[in-house]
């Protein structure tokens, strides 16, 4: 079956997971064990595909108006076979929660999150349609939140506990999400936030505001790590500086008129590229000091292995059509 819900648990939110988890397992002696942080990794992989497929289901009839009543939406499914799909995704999610055990906080978050994709998604208030909260709501339950139910799991709790879910999600904002699909929910009458403002001041607050945040926050992000993880320092610079160079090349190169290819109309070439050094540099130097000094943490690498190639296939493919080959 060919449903979003399965791809965007790989490529969506779940990328921006893996730095949080590496940079507490690389700068404190967390007890928490290789399996049972592997398995929460699963488990909110598997939360994600709910969350997409509850959504899908809830916009059927808009999407039907929109234009997307397509299966990657879910629509060559019935009804009731989705809401089996839910319940499925629901009870394999918290089986997996259950057998790695964690503590009240952790479960207590891990709820929150499902009840804010509920009030998302679902009537009586699907806050989705409700602008500013719908906003609010999404920008929590993709990013923010998961990383909080990771660091509950870790038993974290420091400053870094409150900036590193707000710095991920600012290295990736679910505005920008809403801003590029302003045209289609304005024709399926779906009013998001970005909607609302309408497309012109949707996408200048992208392109004026959250774009240069996000090169900002992935820049503190790595520097945070610097500071943090000492055994990493020697390859955390050179990360640092080969993410840097690459955004501002693809900054210039986009002002001169060479690089002109845009994955959304509100992601530039040097979104690209900061999305890319995210992806390719900055994860895999992270990856490569788990490995090298937490090695019973190596099923987590074959998760974002996974993910960053599927990820990657992607990447080919804009690149063969924008380079015509």
């Amino acid at each position: 079956m060919g449903l979003r819900a399965w791809k965007l648990a790989l490529v969506g939110p779940t990328p921006f997971w893996f730095f949080p988890i590496f940079y507490v397992l690389l700068s404190t002696n967390t007890g928490v064990s290789s399996s049972g942080l592997t398995g929460l990794v699963v488990a909110m992989m598997v939360s994600a595909s709910w969350g997409f497929l509850l959504n899908d289901l809830a916009d059927r009839d808009a999407d039907a108006k929109g234009g997307r009543a397509d299966a990657l939406h879910g629509h060559g499914l019935g009804k009731r076979t989705m809401w089996a799909l839910i319940l499925l995704t629901a009870v394999v999610s918290w089986a997996i929660v259950f057998l790695i055990g964690g503590g009240l906080v952790f479960k207590g978050v891990l709820a929150f999150d499902y009840l804010v994709a509920i009030a998302y998604s679902m009537p009586p208030l699907k806050l989705k349609v409700r602008k500013f909260w719908g906003f609010l709501a999404n920008s929590l339950m993709e990013r923010p939140l998961p990383v909080v139910v990771f660091l509950a799991y870790m038993h974290y709790y420091t400053v870094a506990t409150v900036l590193l879910p707000v710095l991920m999600e600012l290295t990736w904002s679910v505005f920008k999400h809403q801003a590029a699909d302003v045209r289609e929910d304005i024709r399926a009458n779906v009013i998001t936030f970005a909607a609302s403002l309408g497309e012109g001041l949707s996408t200048r607050i992208v392109m004026r505001v959250l774009n240069p945040l996000s090169v900002f926050s992935l820049l503190l992000l790595v520097a945070m790590a610097w500071l943090a993880i000492d055994n990493l320092r020697p390859l955390l610079l050179p990360a640092f500086l080969v993410t840097a160079f690459a955004i501002l090349v693809a900054y210039l190169g986009e002002r001169v008129g060479k690089l002109t290819v845009y994955v959304t109309p509100t992601d530039p070439p040097y979104i690209i590229a900061l999305n890319l050094s995210y992806r390719y540099v900055v994860l895999p130097v992270m990856a490569y000091g788990v490995i090298a000094y937490r090695l019973a943490f190596f099923p987590l690498l074959i998760l974002l292995a996974i993910a960053l190639g599927y990820q990657g296939l992607a990447y080919v493919k804009i690149a063969r059509s924008a380079f015509g080959r």
